[in-house]
């Protein structure tokens, strides 16, 4: 059930100290609580390290999960429910003022229509993978026995931001809200198994349409790519692992060795062995 009732909060009314910024805290919020739904005169940014449970966000439910990140924008009105049987809901929070938030996007955003800015009924919301779930969690453990000034509060935002922007060209922060999160979610072995099919499922849109969006920001077709993603995985896999190149192959959805070596040749100069076998020098005596 939607809350009738929402309140107002202040970011002053979080702040433990007197020259405190912002604020950060990681909760576990259970089954038995029963939060306020509100909006607030701050920036808002959270993510689920543990749990399920259910976002209440300007009139209408989400499902959120362990990896979910949101920003949260001054007007949205939210609250959580934790839905897990086991352990609770576990959330990091940070809230921060605005005069911050319009730094950021004056200086890294400035034409940007995502992110805290997005004009979407919704805020904008993604799930991070395991490997970005884990940085940003070891970034928070770190910052949350330091000051709440702003050199932690830049650390801290501007690594997400990082995260969120690292696949993109500077042309992407214009494409549209739903390109942008395919094109930061279609990064896991079952969706490159599935191929230009599992990319078309993040967008809600048709084939057709995908085409001509993605031909429009990016000048290349939806095949090339999903392509180029893959083999941005598979490149990133052969520097950082030692798994088995053919199991690498089978994981980006190639169904052959010897179309992953000619794809991956051509996108790399090299094959698959040369690559590993050149960035692992780094690691060797």
């Amino acid at each position: 059930m939607i809350p009738d009732k929402k309140v107002r909060i202040s970011l002053p009314s979080f702040l433990i100290e007197p020259n405190d910024v912002f604020h950060i805290v990681r909760r576990t919020i259970s089954t038995e609580e029963n939060l306020d739904y509100h909006n607030h005169d701050y920036a808002e940014m959270f993510w689920i390290k543990e749990g399920s449970g259910i976002h209440v966000i300007n009139g209408r439910k989400h499902p959120i999960k362990k990896g979910t990140l949101c920003l949260i924008r001054p007007q949205d009105t939210h609250t959580f429910i934790c839905t897990g049987k086991n352990a609770g809901l576990v959330v990091t929070n940070i809230a921060f003022n605005l005069e911050s938030l319009s730094l950021y996007k004056a200086r890294y955003f400035p034409d940007s229509e995502t992110f805290f800015w997005t004009k979407e009924e919704t805020p904008y919301t993604v799930d991070l993978n395991i490997d970005q779930l884990n940085e940003i969690s070891t970034l928070t453990d770190y910052v949350l026995s330091k000051k709440r000034d702003y050199i932690h509060l830049d650390m801290l935002i501007l690594h997400v931001f990082k995260l969120l922007t690292e696949d993109f060209n500077a042309q992407s922060t214009s494409i549209p809200h739903w390109l942008a999160f395919a094109l930061e979610q279609y990064n896991t072995p079952q969706l490159f198994r599935e191929g230009v099919p599992g990319f078309i499922s993040l967008t809600g849109r048709t084939l057709d349409h995908v085409n001509k969006v993605i031909k429009q920001h990016l000048n290349q077709t939806l095949t090339e790519t999903v392509t180029k993603i893959k083999i941005n995985y598979a490149a990133q896999r052969l520097t950082m692992t030692n798994v088995p190149i053919k199991v690498i192959c089978h994981d980006c959805g190639f169904n052959t060795i010897g179309h992953f070596y000619k794809v991956f040749r051509k996108y790399n100069g090299m094959t698959p062995n040369t690559y590993r076998a050149i960035n692992h020098r780094v690691f060797q005596k």
